[in-house]
């Protein structure tokens, strides 16, 4: 079997191609696979697509230290040793999955991949790759997310018996991707709708970039009172949560799938709307891109490598690369996989 060099090292480094993908660290040079902070960091060259740029220049508080060079979907761009090109990853506007054509076969990196069709990012289509580096964020089969017809409907439905009881319904989601999501979703529902400061900002943005929404207003602007707010969860306690009166919240979130999320949150509702693939996802996911090898990223990459195996692939996580990073050795499909849990990723 040919051997693909895969290191952690702050993020998926490829030590041949001297690339980084989605270090949190600055590196020399570097993928930005999509434009929340935890993916954003100050590297001296990175590359990212053209709304992934946009985004990360929107949401940095100073300017970005060196260059992201802006590559659309679908158009490759000669590396070192490498081709690389980004394929949509449906996870937020912009988001990316990449491939990177070596010498030694073609590496698939899906980023935060969400396969389900969404309202403002296109979904993840399989790539054909020989090693498959695929995120694990819901890795476990407890994660299989209901229609999402299903929970739209009864989120406004919440959001109905919210009102008729007297207080204004706070719908918690990420600035960005999550909170464009939920503000699409409730197009059909004939309600005035306001967003918390944070995502108005990005939802121009959006706007900008080409996305169409229903009406929405900025919260703490004049106007007619929200009979909706959407804000990030960061935000439900600071000065415009104030101007609300009687309110309650829901969280927009996978991490629904767990009984306990409700009280963990201190909300009055949880509902499982997801910008990530769930657990079928992913197992699918992997089987349609055919790899020889798949490593299981983050998360529950320990649940999700076992499962794949299960079903007669071969997938290993790369914890054994994370544990022994300070050493910069080389994950090869011979090594014995790491045995820790985690939860990554915006939900």
């Amino acid at each position: 079997m040919i051997s693909h060099p895969i290191l952690w090292e702050s993020g998926v480094y490829l030590p041949e191609q001297h690339l980084w993908l989605d270090p949190r660290q600055p590196r020399p040079r570097a993928v930005i696979s999509h434009a929340h902070s935890d993916h954003v960091a100050d590297h001296p060259l990175a590359y990212a697509t053209p709304a992934t740029r946009r985004l990360v220049t929107h949401r940095r508080r100073r300017p970005l230290v060196g260059t992201v060079e802006a590559v659309p979907y679908g158009e490759s761009i000669a590396l070192e040793r490498c081709d690389v090109t980004f394929y949509p990853a449906g996870h937020v506007l912009g988001s990316a999955q990449t491939l990177v054509d070596t010498d030694f076969g073609r590496i698939l990196y899906t980023g935060d991949l969400k396969t389900r069709a969404g309202f403002t990012s296109s979904p993840a289509q399989p790539v054909p790759a020989d090693v498959l580096v695929l995120e694990s964020t819901f890795g476990k089969p407890r994660y299989r997310f209901p229609d999402a017809a299903e929970v739209i409907a009864a989120m406004v439905s919440w959001c109905r018996s919210v009102l008729d009881g007297g207080a204004t319904p706070v719908l918690l989601g990420y600035s960005l991707g999550k909170g464009q999501e939920i503000l699409s979703a409730l197009a059909a529902a004939s309600l005035t709708i306001a967003l918390h400061p944070s995502s108005f900002g990005v939802t121009e943005v959006y706007r900008e970039l080409g996305c169409d929404f229903p009406p929405y207003q900025r919260l703490g602007e004049a106007g007619a009172r929200p009979a909706v707010v959407i804000m990030p969860p960061s935000a439900r306690r600071d000065r415009f949560a104030d101007q609300l009166g009687v309110f309650k919240t829901a969280a927009m979130t996978g991490w629904a799938m767990d009984a306990s999320l409700k009280d963990r949150l201190e909300v009055d509702a949880v509902f499982p709307l997801s910008d990530h693939a769930d657990f079928e996802e992913l197992c699918c996911y992997a089987e349609q891109v055919g790899a020889s090898m798949t490593y299981t990223v983050l998360g529950f990459d320990e649940e999700l490598a076992m499962h794949l195996r299960r079903r007669g692939l071969r997938g290993r996580t790369t914890r054994c690369a994370v544990r022994r990073s300070r050493d910069k050795e080389v994950t090869h499909g011979d090594q014995e996989e790491g045995h820790e849990e985690g939860q990554e990723g915006d939900p």
